[in-house]
């Protein structure tokens, strides 16, 4: 299935079916038998179902995509409670997807032949807006965009990727915190999560970094855990020979996936600008978006398809 055959109902079923799978396996008893779940209008699972839809759809206001499963889509969701309630679900049903999105990606990195390291900055406000925007979102600061060349408030997503295009780990950092100092905390939970799997790997897997990552002191603290850092070198540093510049490109092209998977979290699923107004809703919004993605490419493979193509299923 290249093309997508699904209707929006039968995606509805299919993310639902998904969710309502995992939420046994991460949510503690005391969350799933709370009080007065069963007089609950909306159920977890179908809070999140349509948490992913919104951000699938890229669907930045709640509001609006509230009206419309209230008016087309209300035979799926009988107890559809009122947007408020519905905004105030998802963020308390923040840690029951974080551990949805942690499942999923431990499924997909015991598949992972090779991994990638990047980062891309998520803006909570423009210039003339820092002041008045660190006010409620107090933990956002200040970074610079080395691709766009220009300082925002904000964060910064750290994501390593495999190469199939599964997200396989995260973490969100305040823009100030260096693209290193993180690198070295995700390398040394990877080289840990590898030591812990010694049926499934004879040797470490590579990971492989663009030139903000370069440096010996991270590679050789990284292989004294058991792990290998495959950098770049900066441009400014001419290839020795034919042959390192043929490694170079080579490099290139294995790091283009985690490039095409950024690429896909900023057009599809607008992760630079998540328009939350607080610390909370940052946090919400982003595990939403990687919860959308890796559903999305569960469902995808499922289907027969490639995991990366949520476009055309999201549609």
């Amino acid at each position: 299935m290249i093309e997508p055959t699904l209707s929006t109902e039968e995606l509805f079923l299919i993310l639902y079916c998904i969710v309502d799978d995992l939420y046994p396996e991460v949510a503690p008893d005391w969350v799933r038998f709370r009080r007065s779940t069963d007089q609950m209008g909306l159920s977890d699972s179908e809070v999140i179902t349509l948490s992913i839809m919104q951000e699938g759809r890229s669907n930045d206001s709640e509001l609006s995509f509230h009206r419309v499963v209230e008016k087309d889509y209300l035979h799926l969701f009988p107890g559809l409670i009122s947007r408020s309630r519905y905004h105030r679900r998802r963020k308390d049903l923040l840690g029951i997807q974080r551990e949805m999105l942690r499942s999923l990606m431990n499924r997909f990195r015991l598949l992972a032949m090779w991994l990638s390291i990047d980062s891309a900055p998520i803006t909570t406000a423009e210039s003339p807006r820092w002041k008045s925007a660190q006010m409620s979102i107090w933990a956002a600061e200040a970074g610079f965009s080395p691709s766009k060349r220009q300082f925002f408030l904000g964060f910064r997503l750290h994501l390593l990727v495999s190469n199939t295009g599964a997200i396989c780990d995260f973490v969100l950092s305040p823009a100030n915190v260096g693209e290193r100092d993180v690198a070295e905390h995700m390398l040394a939970v990877e080289a840990d999560w590898q030591a812990r799997q010694p049926s499934f790997f004879s040797e470490a897997r590579p990971v492989l970094a663009d030139n903000g990552y370069c440096g010996d002191w991270l590679k050789s603290l990284f292989g004294k855990n058991g792990g290998t850092l495959w950098y770049a070198l900066r441009r400014s540093k001419k290839a020795a020979s034919e042959g390192e510049a043929a490694l170079r490109a080579w490099h290139r092209g294995l790091r283009a996936r985690i490039e095409s998977v950024f690429g896909s979290l900023e057009d599809q699923f607008q992760m630079e600008e998540t328009r939350a107004r607080s610390v909370w809703g940052v946090m919400t919004r982003v595990v939403a978006k990687l919860l959308a993605y890796m559903v999305g490419f569960l469902a995808n493979e499922a289907l027969g398809r490639p995991g990366t193509a949520l476009k055309s299923l999201y549609r």
